[in-house]
């Protein structure tokens, strides 16, 4: 039975089934089949429940192994399982909303999320700038459009030159406005076209299988 299972063309068949409960009853009404789907959808939320427990267990295994072997950083790995047990501690047994969650919430995970998004700057700022490099007219034209967003953002910049703000706004809402829509295009062209190949069985990757 597991082999049943594990099949490439039995894993290709639940896809196709599933992903048809759920697409057909947006556009077509079927009784029953919305409430199917609706609880299909359920399950899926449920499995992907789940897989985050799965996700903070293998997290506790990983930091136990540095923790044991004493590996580089391995004290860092004993705050990181103190804050989770405290965290899931605090959010079971007394919820969310309580002084002890809010308190980790604010003064532990909250600058730590604002740390990383400052590392992050540094390597926004590198790529930035070897992103803006006037090779070419049109490289000059995207480093002289980026320079005044950028400088548009800083609120000394906006006093010192205040013709600065026009500028930005119409960069903005044109060329930026219009990127971002090609993008997002792009983007659902590619999602649409990925689950295309998936329900075809050309892209098997996300099940297990490698590439024949």
């Amino acid at each position: 039975m597991s082999a049943f299972f594990k099949s490439r063309s039995t894993q290709l068949t639940i896809l196709v089934i599933s992903f048809l409960l759920v697409f057909i009853p947006y556009f077509i009404n079927i009784p029953g089949l919305d409430w199917f789907s609706t609880k299909l959808m359920t399950i899926a939320a449920v499995t992907n429940a789940f897989t985050i427990g799965i996700a903070v267990y293998s997290q506790y295994k990983r930091s136990g192994r540095f923790i044991m072997e004493r590996r580089k950083g391995w004290i860092y790995h004993i705050y990181l399982v103190l804050l989770m047990i405290f965290m899931i501690f605090n959010g079971i047994v007394f919820g969310q909303h309580t002084g002890g969650y809010d308190w980790l919430l604010k003064a532990v995970v909250t600058p730590l999320s604002s740390v990383i998004y400052g590392i992050l700057a540094f390597y926004m700022a590198s790529a930035g700038a070897r992103a803006f490099r006037a090779r070419s007219p049109q490289a000059a034209l995207l480093l002289i459009a980026g320079l005044i967003v950028l400088l548009y953002q800083a609120p000394l910049t906006g006093s010192v030159f205040p013709g600065i703000e026009p500028a930005a706004t119409y960069l903005t809402n044109t060329f930026g406005m219009s990127v971002a829509r090609m993008f997002s295009i792009s983007v659902c062209i590619g999602a649409i076209v990925l689950g295309v190949r998936m329900l075809t069985g050309k892209e098997v990757a996300f099940l297990g299988f490698g590439e024949e």
